[in-house]
């Protein structure tokens, strides 16, 4: 199955804190799986036990208008087999 989530939204610096905070401290609870809120959705994923992770930083300057900084955190996994019999979402 393939789907896609997706939320932006303006959030000042300590709200976006908080937010990328209490993502960090659900995964690092390692209950086997991690609640994630995009936007008004909660998505339920269940993350392997060793992740890829990949960091971006995108700096560009613009002719007009203001420059633009992304930072991008990406974490994989391969998805693990559910046991027989276990629940689905």
């Amino acid at each position: 199955m393939a789907e896609k989530t997706h939320h932006e939204t303006t959030l000042s610096q300590s709200e976006a804190a908080a937010y990328l905070q209490t993502l960090g401290n659900d995964l690092a609870a390692e209950s086997g799986s991690w609640l994630v809120p995009v936007g008004n959705k909660e998505v339920t994923v269940h993350p392997d036990t060793q992740l890829d992770l990949e960091a971006t930083v995108d700096e560009r300057s613009r002719l007009l208008g203001d420059d633009i900084t992304e930072v991008t955190v990406q974490l994989r996994w391969t998805d693990r087999e559910e046991s027989a019999g276990g629940e689905g979402e």
